[in-house]
């Protein structure tokens, strides 16, 4: 893929990404969040470009990982919530 498309694929998924956070219809707002991804990702896997995989591949390891042999906290007796055990 040329620089350029690239380019404006990756201006267009941020317009649509900020377009689709103010948007008062949730929606029609998470729709156009959801097209801003895809269109990432079309730029990510096909566009070939190693400086953005390396981005993504950083983001990714940057992640919280999921706690291991962690216990769930345990619910007050006094507590409202409605908690059904599997």
């Amino acid at each position: 893929m040329p620089f350029w498309a690239t380019l404006v694929l990756l201006s267009l998924m941020v317009t649509l990404w900020v377009s689709g956070r103010g948007n008062p219809d949730d929606v029609i707002g998470l729709l156009e969040q959801m097209l801003a991804i895809t269109l990432g990702l079309v730029v990510l896997f096909i566009g070939r470009s190693l400086l953005l995989e390396v981005l993504a591949l950083v983001f990714a390891l940057r992640l919280p990982a999921a706690r291991r042999n962690h216990p769930v906290q345990q619910r007050t007796q006094g507590s409202k919530d409605v908690l059904m055990p599997f």
